[in-house]
């Protein structure tokens, strides 16, 4: 879920679609499609434009105001799990694939991958 402007709420679902929510009448107010599986992570980026992170691998990036698609941006391997935007205004992913991507927005270019290591503790 995000907090947009104008007291809307922004919710991923199973279903691949993201729903705009009215956070007074309890409506729904837009939908936005284009994802092809179950969206786990949305986040509000500087330029109030929407991200979305998804099982299809990808991180779509929406006006808000007219619902479209902006960019699409690919380069995971496994589910975008986790989204945040960093100090600098670039966008970071995480995925299941063990990696984090940096990525600038304007551009939509991957600028770094960060290798996640995995540690396994036995007793």
């Amino acid at each position: 879920m995000a907090v947009l402007l104008d007291d809307t709420l922004a919710s991923g679902s199973s279903d691949s679609t993201i729903k705009i929510w009215d956070t007074k009448t309890g409506k729904c107010i837009k939908t936005l499609e284009g994802h092809t599986s179950w969206i786990r992570s949305l986040i509000v980026l500087p330029d109030d434009t929407l991200a979305s992170g998804s099982d299809d691998q990808t991180i779509i990036i929406w006006n808000i105001e007219t619902g479209e698609c902006i960019n699409t941006l690919e380069g995971h391997k496994d589910y975008v799990t986790s989204l945040a935007v960093l100090t600098d205004g670039t966008l970071a992913s995480g995925s299941n694939d063990r990696t984090i991507k940096i990525w600038n927005i304007k551009t939509s270019e991957c600028i770094n991958t960060l290798g996640v290591i995995l540690v396994l503790y036995s007793h």
